[in-house]
């Protein structure tokens, strides 16, 4: 009986990792698009504001960390 767990003895942190690394990927890809949008405000805010691009820029922010609290926690997990 044993024998056959010892296959799956692994495969919790190798998913923990697999899932740090997708939300690792998501970080980067959020802050790509934040570094967009700054840019954008940065060339021309009256129209960035017009837009509403504000408050996706503000919806973008907490995303990001909570996504960033959510990778820290299971970062944690993976230490256990």
């Amino acid at each position: 009986m044993s024998e056959k767990e010892k296959p799956f003895k692994n495969l919790r942190p190798i998913l923990l990792s697999v899932i740090i690394e997708i939300l690792q990927v998501f970080l980067f890809a959020e802050l790509l698009i934040i570094a967009v949008m700054a840019y954008s405000w940065k060339k021309d805010p009256v129209l960035f504001i017009q837009n509403y691009t504000d408050k996706g820029l503000i919806v973008l922010i907490i995303v990001l960390i909570l996504m960033y609290l959510v990778k820290q926690n299971i970062y944690k997990l993976l230490k256990n």
